[in-house]
């Protein structure tokens, strides 16, 4: 009886080491999975912060001795400070300090996987893995779009695809935002292993069944700067030009098969066809009604534009500076969807003076570093993705995109070959 025993113990000790040793791992891919929720993304960032903050306490020096550290934290203030700033005089102190504070956590998250950088698994395993999170998504969401219900019986209604982030549809942001790491993993695994360029067809018909004008915005994006950074670093223009061609002419068949096959996803093309006019009316419908929105942003902007009305203010002033025949009046709305005039609207000038060194400060490290290393490209992409400046999607300081941009910028840095990369590579 004792050998069975002493057999589980070792079996629990060897368990228990191996997921110490590779918590960041852990922690950073649960984060990514549980962006499926709401809210429960928090818990795996908040147990790194609260690891992260507390080895900066017991060794602050040893901590931003790290040259990434540094450049992270720098990255982080860029964004934060202004948020601080704007919090004394902001319209709803209260609600805006519960966007201010939490931030913190960011930076913590941060400087704990930075800390663990070369503990983490090999960095192939990383991306492996969130690539095949990425995959699962797609193809459960076309299931839930075929056969009306996805793997966990998540109802499908139509034009709004959302897999297994029932009931919100931002999978398609998600995958979008994703969607360079997508490709570049397709492109490795195809070597060996011919039929992954099939993986790429559930992303592209959850991203256009979403009829989210965003997420189609970030894949043209995220498709035109993924063949430049081919035909720049990886001379697949010479060696396989002809695959390419074929990969590409595929993707614009599935892309017009499932545009001819989903009504709705022909109303909302013809809808945003509108974009094209002159007529306000025709392109305030292909906007959703932003124009209203983004009128009234401009104003509010006018009335505060040192460091704005604070953090998630918008929605407690909207109807003090909009008009009585405003769209959104009556109800109001909680952020500009737009990402430039949300920052000039809740902090000010301040706030974009700090965007645009966050911008600069950003491009000056990492384009040095991608030049150095081609596992870092795709994670540029990804960022530029979700904090493109004109970006009409979700709040650019709410918990949730927050929790996007800092998870991938933290990948970013960890995307920089460690030395067992070197050696497996």
């Amino acid at each position: 009886m004792s050998a069975p025993r002493s057999d589980l113990a070792s079996f629990t000790i060897k368990a228990y080491c191996l997921a110490k040793s590779n918590l960041a791992f852990i922690l950073l891919l649960l984060t990514l999975v549980l962006m499926v929720s709401k809210s429960l993304y928090n818990v795996p960032v908040s147990i790194m912060a609260i690891i992260g903050l507390t080895r900066m306490i017991r060794s602050p020096r040893l901590v931003f001795a790290d040259p990434l550290i540094r450049v992270y934290s720098v990255l982080f203030l860029c964004l934060w400070l202004p948020l601080l700033i704007s919090l004394p005089d902001a319209v709803n102190v209260g609600h805006s300090a519960r966007t201010v504070i939490p931030y913190l956590r960011f930076l913590f998250m941060g400087i704990y996987v930075l800390l663990e950088k070369d503990n983490i698994l090999v960095y192939s395993r990383l991306t492996a893995a969130v690539f095949c999170v990425a995959v699962f998504w797609g193809v459960d969401a076309t299931i839930q779009y075929i056969f009306g219900t996805n793997l966990f019986g998540y109802p499908y209604q139509p034009g709004h695809i959302t897999g297994m982030f029932y009931p919100d549809n931002t999978i398609a942001h998600v995958l979008a935002a994703l969607s360079p790491l997508y490709f570049e993993s397709v492109r490795i695994y195809s070597k060996k292993y011919r039929w992954v360029w099939l993986a790429i067809l559930p992303l592209l018909v959850v991203i256009l069944l979403s009829g989210r004008r965003a997420a189609w915005i970030m894949l043209a994006i995220s498709v035109a700067g993924y063949l430049f950074y081919l035909f720049r670093h990886t001379g697949i223009g010479h060696s396989a030009r002809r695959n390419l061609l074929l990969i590409i002419l595929a993707g614009l068949a599935t892309t017009l098969v499932v545009i001819l096959t989903s009504t709705p996803l022909q109303d909302r093309m013809a809808v945003t066809a509108g974009l094209f006019s002159l007529d306000y009316e025709l392109t305030d419908l292909a906007t959703a009604r932003r124009l209203p929105i983004w009128e009234t942003a401009v104003e509010i902007f006018r009335h505060n534009w040192i460091n704005g009305v604070g953090p998630r203010g918008f929605r407690y002033v909207y109807q003090q500076y909009s008009s009585n025949n405003n769209f959104w009046h009556e109800t109001g709305t909680t952020h500009p969807h737009q990402l430039l005039l949300e920052v000039l609207v809740e902090t000010g000038v301040i706030g974009f003076v700090g965007l645009a060194l966050f911008a600069w400060i950003f491009c000056s490290f990492f384009m040095v570093k991608a030049r150095a290393s081609s596992t870092v490209f795709p994670w540029i992409l990804s960022i530029f993705l979700v904090m493109f400046p004109f970006s009409t999607n979700m709040a650019f300081y709410g918990s949730y995109w927050a929790s996007v941009i800092w998870w991938f910028l933290v990948v970013a840095f960890v995307s920089m070959k460690t030395p067992a990369d070197k050696q497996a590579s």
